[in-house]
């Protein structure tokens, strides 16, 4: 959802109680060309991703009709009917476009479940990322869109290392907020923690890292957790 700076948060490292927090790190910001739309449309989220990695000329690599491509990259580029956002969810979709998984869904998650479930179980390698210096600290993916447009494996191993990949960067990234604050516990929400592939890699790097690992139980980690998060947070603000 939108965060305190105006755009749409949801990649994010947050150091927080119930009464104030801290974002010490999120996922770069790419842009959401048409709001709901891009949602319906994973291929806008991964246009957003290419035109990033490789400029507005970026060429998209499925068959998708050329004045829809253009009117996109217009709205991109001009910052039109756009939002920022450092979605993880939206970066699944972005790369279930681009492994040519799906580029348009029915409901939500379909793309990042369906990713999942093609997903080869026995692939342990992953791709580059980068974690930018300042505060928040940023995630960069480019390095990881770069090789995955350059990878001639089959669709299955390519999730496979994306998905190795996202849980590296977020085992990283906890160690570096480790390492400034000296905290040792993690909270793993949101709706993508309900990718069980995700889940299981960076439950497994975190406790090998000496994390001590917190997950959800009774109450989801999508949007029925967060109506209740507000309900606790408002509780203790009172």
């Amino acid at each position: 959802g939108y965060g305190t700076d105006g755009q749409i948060w949801g990649g994010e490292f947050l150091v927080a109680g119930y009464e104030r927090f801290e974002r010490r790190a999120h996922f770069r910001y790419v842009p959401l060309a048409g709001g709901d739309a891009a949602i319906r449309e994973p291929w806008r989220v991964a246009l957003a991703y290419l035109m990033d990695t490789h400029g507005k000329q970026a060429a998209f690599p499925y068959e998708i009709p050329e004045d829809r491509l253009r009117v996109v990259r217009r709205m991109i580029e001009g910052g039109i009917q756009t939002v920022q956002t450092s979605s993880c969810g939206r970066l699944f979709d972005a790369v279930a476009s681009l492994t040519g998984v799906r580029h348009i869904v029915n409901f939500e998650g379909q793309a990042a479940i369906e990713l999942e479930a093609i997903s080869d179980l026995s692939e342990a390698g992953r791709y580059a990322f980068e974690i930018g210096e300042g505060e928040p600290l940023q995630i960069d993916f480019r390095p990881m869109i770069e090789a995955i447009l350059q990878d001639d494996a089959p669709a299955a191993r390519i999730a496979a290392r994306f998905h190795n990949t996202v849980a590296a960067a977020i085992a990283e990234t906890c160690s570096r907020v480790r390492k400034e604050t000296g905290l040792d516990r993690v909270c793993l929400s949101g709706g993508t923690f309900q990718n069980m592939r995700l889940l299981g890699s960076v439950c497994g790097l975190l406790r090998s890292a000496g994390f001590e690992v917190y997950l959800h139980a009774d109450v989801p980690p999508n949007d029925g957790g967060i109506a209740l998060g507000q309900a606790a947070i408002g509780s203790a603000l009172r």
